[in-house]
């Protein structure tokens, strides 16, 4: 009898030694929502992307991860995008807003990070981490050129009030990037779980002026991120 409940204790001990070591790698993809801030708010609406990751857990409170990401900004905030201009009208001055109905531009990123979490909870079907990351980014901008008088009516009199000529634009390069945020993780079934992540992400990538349209410099593409993941732990 004694040998038998040996037995059957090292059998559930060897048993859950596998199953935590058969637990210990993790991969999925994800969803992710962002919205601009700073000064790559004036040019962009919030607008998606997605990435895929690949991790193992390296102890009890540790997991690291590589994450390949693309990011897109393809909506341009009309709000924002706006020209300001003093002009002459028939002899007066007047300060005028124009809209850019026209002007069309483009942020895309692609990257790859290395990517860590730290335990907050662990439980059975519920985890949540502070997660924290580094990267390197190819991104790729594009600005429309803009080519148009823009015209003010005055007592029954058109004025051109503004003459447009600005060639397009078109910007490459490589940038460094970091993250920072928070994880909520639920088992769906296993070894299913679904999780979201709020997060703050930096790139150190410059889009340059154009005056003659009043866009100013964007030194830094801040944004706000919120992720859904589809998990699978193994």
């Amino acid at each position: 009898m004694i040998k038998k409940v040996i037995f059957f204790s090292l059998l559930i001990s060897l048993s859950t030694s596998l199953f935590a070591q058969d637990k210990i790698y993790f991969g999925g993809v994800s969803g992710s929502y962002f919205n601009p801030v700073g000064s790559l708010s004036y040019r962009f609406k919030p607008d998606g992307g997605f990435s895929l990751f690949a991790g193992y857990k390296s102890g009890e409170s540790w997991e690291w991860f590589g994450k390949f990401e693309y990011i897109s900004f393809m909506k341009e905030n009309r709000d924002k995008l706006k020209l300001k201009r003093s002009v002459n009208l028939g002899g007066v001055e007047e300060i005028l807003i124009f809209d850019l109905p026209k002007l069309e531009t483009d942020l895309k990123i692609y990257g790859l990070s290395a990517n860590a979490n730290a335990k907050l909870i662990d439980f059975d079907f519920f985890r949540s981490d502070l997660t924290f990351g580094f990267g390197i980014y190819r991104w790729e901008s594009g600005r429309s050129g803009y080519f148009d008088t823009l015209r003010v009516e005055r007592s029954g009199i058109t004025y051109d009030a503004v003459i447009l000529k600005v060639p397009p634009l078109k910007q490459l390069d490589w940038s460094g990037g970091f993250n920072v945020g928070i994880n909520f993780s639920t088992k769906i079934i296993d070894p299913i779980w679904f999780e979201v992540n709020a997060n703050y992400k930096a790139i150190i990538g410059e889009l340059w002026a154009t005056l003659d349209l009043d866009l100013e410099n964007v030194s830094v593409f801040q944004m706000y991120e919120i992720r859904v993941s589809w998990k699978a732990r193994f």
